[in-house]
């Protein structure tokens, strides 16, 4: 079995793309995350994969679209909560578990499956993102212990975590580079970016247009 776990902070303006809303505004920043969440949870879901949506922290009353997964991720930095999310999937019997962030306009499904199946092959694979880190993450059963000690949100990420998985002798492969949405030259970029697909494009293009009235 296989499972696709969406990490996530809820879409609610000021406590998600802080640095964005500096350029466009707290309550469009989080419609932006809001647009890549439904993209990335709607890219997942068709892959036929399980899909899991894991949130930093509470709703506060958003609610995810129908039919999604959700629950809290576990406590601790983000490498414990990655650690723990793969540990609970592999408890439920799955065999290959990747995790996704919410923020890479041009995570598509066949990327996600690719990911996936990737691991028939290797014990990880990776999704390197532009700016140094990565956008997916995923193992195969029974895991590795691989992410305490990385400086995540750092140039050095995805750097230190090739030499991590070295040291441990672990065999992983890498998917295309991609980027991801943070500040407001990564919007503009993505709004652009003929990976990323037409539909998302436009959504986000009206956002940037209705916050700038």
């Amino acid at each position: 079995m296989s499972a696709i776990v969406v990490f996530a902070r809820p879409p609610i303006p000021g406590r998600t793309k802080t640095r964005l809303a500096a350029a466009i505004g707290s309550t469009a920043a989080a419609r932006v995350a809001q647009i890549l969440l439904e993209n990335t949870l709607a890219a997942a879901a068709e892959t036929g994969r399980r899909t899991i949506l894991a949130l930093a922290d509470s709703t506060d009353g958003w609610r995810p679209p129908g039919g999604v997964e959700l629950e809290l991720q576990g406590v601790g930095g983000l490498g414990e909560r990655m650690a723990e999310a793969f540990t609970r999937r592999f408890a439920e019997g799955h065999r290959r578990v990747v995790l996704v962030g919410s923020d890479c306009p041009a995570a598509q499904p066949d990327r996600l499956q690719e990911a996936v199946s990737a691991l028939d092959l290797a014990a990880v694979v990776l999704g390197p993102v532009v700016d140094g880190g990565y956008w997916l993450v995923g193992q195969r059963a029974p895991g590795a212990e691989i992410f305490t000690g990385i400086p995540y949100s750092s140039p050095r990420t995805l750097v230190v975590t090739r030499a991590r998985l070295r040291e441990r002798g672990v065999d992983w492969s890498e998917l295309d580079v991609l980027a991801d949405i943070d500040t407001w030259e990564d919007l503009e970029a993505a709004m652009t970016d003929p990976t990323v697909s037409s539909g998302l494009r436009r959504r986000l293009a009206e956002v940037v247009s209705s916050a700038r009235r």
